[in-house]
């Protein structure tokens, strides 16, 4: 996902070898088709455009969780592409059809285990984010 290669499976693994030992035992290694590398080798040739995306989806989601903290909504820390949060004084349904009403789209946890009440909303563009939060504040009040 942070390469924006939609489609691409491409990954891998490191670890103490006791470790993949124990992964081998209940997964498959995933072998890559020659297509596959070559994605791969073209993207390692963006690493410094990549990483200069990463560092700006790392400040939003830092922006976006702090104005998030300002409203009644509890929210978890991320290190991920969203924020996980739950409203404290609307019904999460209310919350979330609110925001569609406003054109705002985001994932309905409540029924994922352990989840209840909560709301994931991917990090976007600062306009993005930005739209969200003022549906939000409506949908809050």
């Amino acid at each position: 996902k942070t390469w924006a290669m939609a489609g691409i499976r491409l990954g891998y693994l490191l670890g103490p070898s006791w470790c993949v030992a124990e992964l081998e035992k209940v997964a498959l290694p995933y072998h890559l088709g020659a297509v596959t590398q070559l994605a791969g080798l073209v993207a390692l040739d963006h690493e410094a455009e990549m990483s200069d995306r990463v560092a700006l989806l790392v400040a939003e989601r830092e922006r976006l969780s702090s104005c998030l903290a300002e409203l009644d909504v509890t929210v978890w820390p991320s290190a991920a592409n969203f924020v996980l949060f739950r409203p404290e004084a609307e019904p999460v349904g209310r919350v979330w059809s609110g925001l569609l009403d406003r054109s705002v789209l985001l994932r309905d946890c409540s029924t994922w285990d352990g989840l209840n009440g909560c709301l994931r909303v991917t990090i976007g563009t600062r306009e993005e984010n930005d739209r969200f939060l003022v549906a939000l504040q409506e949908v809050l009040a």
